[in-house]
């Protein structure tokens, strides 16, 4: 007798391969689900054991880290003044959404590099590099960065010497931490470094993913031994440190709550008070706010007129989105990874398209604080003795719900 085999139909076919798409899918998607769960839950454990190095740093020195630029040298305090720029937003509350640090944790709570550059590690020629700092001294850079005699920066000119040269760093004294225990040396990564200048930061290596600056590891053509180093979050991008701010050459100091600030550079003070908190950086305010967690946030030049929340639209009595956070409100200091999508927005707590400078019109981003955009890179003085910086500045581009997976850790 002869045997039939019955083969599958063109129907049972495709039928067969759908259910196998869909069953690959659910399996992608729950393994990348799952990776990038752990990579969340590893960063976070990365910004904890940063935020308790911190503290030790500061119960040994008696201040947090101050902010360094990419260059590693000094970016003084912003002054607290009630002047605003041309469209009514005030100077100093855009002008502190740039106040932060890529080079802080890493130069502060690991220590690296020559004695010239830390005051620890081994010959001033970097062929012996330990982790440790000496105590940096009541302005946190070893002595190196103010005049004694007129307060203000050293260095801080467009011949590119910088703070970073000018270091005095004591060879002698009792070496301090490393307040952070690397259990995974890849967290660790060098910023690109100036062809003119090796002690410089390049200011072109920008990583144009992230817009943040491009990170270099040990193997990679662009690691320099000797360059600013970050510490780096589960996707590579560099950890952003904030604290809050305080009063000029005296990063162990508070203001008190009866502060009043300046109404400009000439010194003549108001009768308004004002108290600085975290809630000034709008990139750490959660993109979603529990309402027993929320409170708000408004800097109002002068005490009177509108009051500012955030950059985007807002009416007449406040511009923009106020909402923050209690923690926000009363905490120290911080710190910020990007996220899986490794992009942050300065300007909005929540993000919306074609509005108040998320089209990139209206507002600037950059890696750091300056007074006002001269040149895209160079040192600066800010014309009072104070602070300068050498960062790449661009616009920011268009964005929708770019902040929503940010990852803060806010300390006390």
């Amino acid at each position: 007798m002869a045997t039939w085999r019955r083969a599958f139909t063109m129907t049972e076919l495709l039928v067969t391969i759908g259910i196998m798409t869909i069953l690959l899918t659910i399996l992608v998607v729950t393994v990348g689900g799952v990776r990038e769960t752990a990579r969340v839950a590893s960063t976070r454990a990365v910004m904890t054991a940063m935020s308790q190095a911190t503290s030790r740093f500061r119960e040994d020195t008696g201040y947090l880290p101050p902010v360094l630029d990419n260059d590693r040298g000094l970016v003084d305090a912003v002054p607290i003044t009630d002047t605003t720029g041309g469209d009514g937003a005030p100077n100093y509350l855009s002008q502190m959404q740039g106040w932060y640090s890529y080079t802080s944790p890493a130069e502060y709570l690991i220590g690296y590099g020559d004695q010239e550059q830390d005051g620890f590690g081994g010959d001033p020629n970097g062929t012996a590099n330990r982790p440790g700092i000496r105590n940096p001294g009541p302005d946190g850079v070893w002595g190196a960065t103010r005049d004694p005699d007129t307060g203000g920066l050293l260095g801080c000119d467009e011949s590119g010497s910088g703070p970073l040269v000018t270091r005095r760093p004591s060879a002698n004294g009792k070496v301090l931490g490393p307040y952070l225990e690397l259990k995974d040396e890849s967290i660790i990564g060098s910023l690109g470094v100036s062809a003119d200048n090796p002690r410089a930061w390049d200011t072109g290596s920008i990583d144009p993913s992230s817009g943040a600056p491009q990170v270099y590891f040990p193997g990679d053509a662009g690691y320099d031994r000797n360059a600013p180093k970050v510490i780096v979050d589960a996707w590579g991008t560099p950890i952003r440190y904030y604290r809050r701010a305080y009063p000029q050459g005296n990063p162990g100091g508070s203001f008190r709550a009866t502060h009043t600030p300046l109404a400009g550079i000439d010194g003549s003070s108001q009768t308004w008070q004002y108290n600085p908190t975290l809630s000034e950086f709008i990139a750490l305010r959660p993109f979603e706010i529990e309402p027993s967690q929320a409170t708000d946030y408004i800097f109002q030049p002068g005490g009177q007129g509108v009051g500012w929340g955030d950059f985007s639209e807002g009416g007449n009595a406040t511009k923009g989105d106020p909402t923050t956070t209690t923690s926000l409100q009363s905490g120290e200091f911080a710190f910020l990874s990007a996220g899986p999508d490794r992009k942050i927005f300065n300007w909005h707590r929540a993000d919306y398209l074609e509005r108040g400078g998320n089209d990139g019109d209206t507002f600037l981003g950059w890696l750091g604080h300056h007074p006002s955009r001269a040149n895209d890179s160079g040192w600066f003085a800010d014309g009072r003795g104070g602070y300068c910086h050498a960062d790449g500045w661009w616009q920011a581009q268009a964005t929708e719900e770019v902040n929503r997976d940010n990852i803060r850790e806010i300390s006390q």
